[in-house]
């Protein structure tokens, strides 16, 4: 997806997140969605890479298995970068008050 590309709806975006952008940065900084869209994007996208992370464990996969870790790493990196309202987050806002 360019950056001058219109987006489809969130529930044509909930279908597969990663049709429609390549990084999980690419979503981040895409000015078409609010915080919140996004935050419900990137947590549907952790949950396909978990469920292909558990069938690559269980041998469930065919061909080339995909990067997931780095996908894993990378999502996690934008939802921290969202301020998403983890565990990890709601510490630094404990500490800091």
């Amino acid at each position: 997806m360019t950056v001058h590309e219109a987006i489809p709806d969130i529930d044509t975006l909930l279908g597969d997140v990663s049709r429609y952008f390549e990084t999980p940065h690419d979503l981040v900084v895409c000015d078409q969605l609010n915080r919140a869209e996004k935050v419900l994007l990137l947590r549907h996208w952790e949950h396909d890479v978990h469920l292909m992370m558990v069938a690559s464990e269980e041998n469930m996969t065919t061909g080339e298995p995909p990067k997931t870790a780095e996908q894993m790493s990378a999502i996690k990196a934008a939802l921290a970068a969202l301020g998403d309202g983890t565990e990890e987050d709601a510490g630094k806002t404990a500490s800091a008050g």
